[in-house]
């Protein structure tokens, strides 16, 4: 197996993934924005609602399937990486979780904090008064991505018969109660590990077997199409992340761009490299995008976006504005925070 330090077809999966986190979270085209009455509107709309719930939030596994595929494979060659590892997310964790309470405080959040959000939720909601009054905090995904971590850790501490066994009873098990939980109006919070178990074993058997997931990986986009068709013909969707599209899709996904890439776009680098701080600041900055211009405008909401220009425009303007913030903090010392 080559050395994954630095894989070009991972870099490509990590600047997508952001991409379609931003676009997930602004939503910039909805099916309400298209002609009511019209068949541009009927088929859009499913269109669309397709690619926000099916596409987009393929993303966050995405994310966590390459960072443990990448932790198992340094651990691999340097067995006290996990300090080094544990550390950085450690700091990444505190730093971005202690800004989200400190613009909980300028935003006129009330007192006494709400501590209890501190591990799980990744600090506390904010709120913009009538515009925009809840944005919860994305920072979920930095605990989440410390406990696979940790599962990832303890996981490759088993004996190889144990391993096989444990990852068959947790990856099944997870996708039997993800299919269940629809037909027993079960909605899994998608700040559950509920949802993220099973990318341990995972991507410990993807680093492992990268071949094969490679050679395999039509019959896994297979299997992510048979998956959305049992979801939306069947029980229904009532979660997010808790789905074997999702976790089959982010396999298929991450195998098919594992090889086959010698070099990538200079762009593509940068969003790969720079994808923690675009996930990090994202959020902030379609705040100080669309509330303005809500106002401006003298729109009672911020969310939903009103039209396709203004949807398109305010996706450009957002991912301007962050990916100029994140430059301004690659220049300081807080460029560990983004990078």
């Amino acid at each position: 197996m080559t050395d994954q330090t630095r894989d070009a077809g991972i870099d490509v999966v990590k600047a997508v993934s952001i991409v379609l986190v931003v676009i997930w979270h602004l939503q910039p085209v909805t099916g309400a924005m298209l002609p009511a009455q019209t068949a541009l509107a009927y088929w859009g709309g499913r269109l669309i609602h397709f690619f926000y719930f099916n596409i987009t939030l393929l993303a966050v596994p995405s994310f966590i399937l390459i960072s443990l595929y990448l932790f198992i494979g340094k651990l691999s060659a340097a067995p006290d990486y996990w300090k080094k590892r544990f550390l950085r997310l450690l700091q990444v964790y505190v730093f971005w979780v202690g800004i989200q309470f400190i613009l909980y405080l300028l935003t006129g959040g009330p007192l006494p904090l709400p501590l209890k959000t501190i591990i799980r939720s990744g600090g506390p909601d904010l709120s913009f008064g009538s515009v925009l009054p809840a944005v919860p905090s994305i920072f979920y995904y930095l605990y989440v991505l410390i406990f696979s971590t940790v599962l990832a850790f303890v996981f490759l501490k088993l004996p190889e018969k144990i391993k096989a066994v444990v990852a068959v009873v947790v990856i099944a098990g997870s996708c039997v109660y993800f299919l269940l939980t629809p037909s027993w109006g079960i909605a899994v919070d998608t700040r559950s590990m509920k949802n993220y178990y099973l990318y341990a074993p995972a991507a410990y058997y993807l680093y492992r077997c990268r071949d094969s997931f490679v050679k395999y990986r039509w019959f896994l986009l297979a299997g992510f199409i048979a998956a959305l068709i049992v979801e939306w013909t069947a029980a229904g969707m009532t979660s997010a992340y808790a789905r074997v599209s999702v976790f089959l899709g982010a396999l298929a996904f991450v195998s098919f761009f594992l090889t086959g890439f010698g070099r990538v776009s200079r762009p593509t680098f940068l969003l790969s490299r720079y994808s923690l701080g675009i996930f990090a600041l994202h959020g902030y900055s379609m705040v100080a995008v669309l509330v303005p211009y809500a106002l401006l405008r003298n729109y009672s909401r911020a969310l939903p976006i009103q039209s396709i220009p203004e949807g398109l425009l305010a996706l450009v303007a957002t991912f301007a504005l962050t990916c100029f913030l994140v430059w301004l903090m690659a220049k300081t010392r807080l460029r560990m925070f983004v990078s």
